[in-house]
């Protein structure tokens, strides 16, 4: 039988500071990068940090689609953790798919502390439940509802089609397993750290399986504070000049360097939160994305277990219009966005 190419996919990243978008194709067996993009949202100072505001958003993400001409309109986006719920239920097995929805639906409020009026959810059969015979494992997901509907208000608004929405650190765990295949039948604990801007997300993965997955309010924009008011510099001026250069020669002895040793007692605080509340789970390797990944000497405050900041378009190739110096500086950052594209070619 022959297989039908995947139809296009745009991988969105949406962000609280900014959007980044990936598109990727792929032509015999070589995934190529065709777009690859981020735009800032201009920051309201009335707005709070856990808010969305849907006409800036909208606007940078038509900046993004105007200046890279695309024309792909399907769209994989992700919920931030926060706003979804993720629980791994036990059901009886061989249980269709429409009586497992209706089994949710009836006794939702056991797993989900919203009313089911108020929420959207999906779930995915994961196998027997090896603790209780005759039963398999059920992976759901829901959102309320406000969070999916704005969602979908920002890429319709920027002419795009809502085509899958996903949670952020299963887009992460698509990306690693593309990266690193072999992780499906390795042993132990896999924590995707994802360190952003205003936040950092701790997320973990057993046997395939999402265990524990946090967000921590530390990130980036502590250096940017830092070198602004050391040099007394604007937070505009500060965040250019650290990422493009022309910082005083004392920014990295001054502030890069005690900032890096702080950000790494911050991740290690979070490490031992999970372990706090997983205690039998042995970790066996951590995996860095986001803006904050690539910071020199991160790594090394990491200690006791192994430490990994992969690139996440390992083995791509780079189509003409992408910018291969955005993307060797900014790579790490366009994760997620990244693990969305790639739900193109998912079985």
């Amino acid at each position: 039988m022959l297989r039908m190419p995947s139809p296009p996919l745009l991988g969105l990243d949406i962000g609280l500071e900014a959007v980044k978008l990936v598109e990727l194709s792929s032509a015999r067996g070589q995934l190529t990068v065709a777009h690859a993009d981020s735009e800032a949202i201009p920051n309201n100072p009335g707005t709070e940090h856990d808010e969305r505001e849907l006409e800036p958003t909208t606007n940078a993400i038509r900046t993004i689609l105007q200046r890279s001409r695309i024309r792909t309109k399907k769209t994989a986006t992700a919920l931030p953790s926060n706003n979804a719920i993720v629980k791994i239920i036990s059901l009886p097995s061989g249980m269709r798919d429409d009586v497992i929805e209706d089994q949710i639906r009836y006794e939702g409020q056991q797993y989900i502390p919203f009313p089911m009026e108020q929420v959207n959810f999906d779930f995915a059969a994961l196998g027997p439940d090896p603790e209780r015979k005759g039963y398999q494992q059920i992976l759901l997901v829901a959102s309320k509802k406000d969070h999916v509907e704005d969602n979908s208000a920002i890429l319709e608004s920027a002419g795009l089609k809502p085509k899958i929405l996903d949670v952020r650190q299963f887009s992460l765990w698509t990306l690693i397993n593309h990266l690193q295949p072999q992780l499906h039948t390795e042993k132990g604990g896999i924590v995707l750290i994802e360190i952003g801007s205003s936040t950092t997300g701790v997320h973990v993965f057993e046997n395939s399986q999402p265990i524990y997955s946090r967000d921590h309010n530390f990130g980036t924009s502590r250096l940017i504070e830092r070198i602004s008011q050391h040099f007394g510099l604007s937070p505009d001026d500060a965040l250019r000049m650290q990422r493009f250069g022309g910082l005083p020669q004392e920014y990295e002895k001054d502030v890069l360097t005690p900032f890096v040793s702080d950000l790494g007692r911050e991740i290690l605080r979070a490490l031992d939160f999970f372990q706090a509340s997983l205690p039998d789970v042995t970790l066996r390797k951590i995996a860095l994305f986001g803006p904050g990944a690539n910071l020199p000497g991160i790594t090394k405050h990491l200690q006791g277990v192994t430490v990994e900041t992969p690139d996440p378009f390992q083995g791509m190739r780079m189509g003409p219009s992408v910018n291969e110096r955005f993307l060797r500086s900014e790579g790490s950052a366009m994760a997620v966005a990244c693990g969305l594209a790639l739900r193109r070619f998912a079985e």
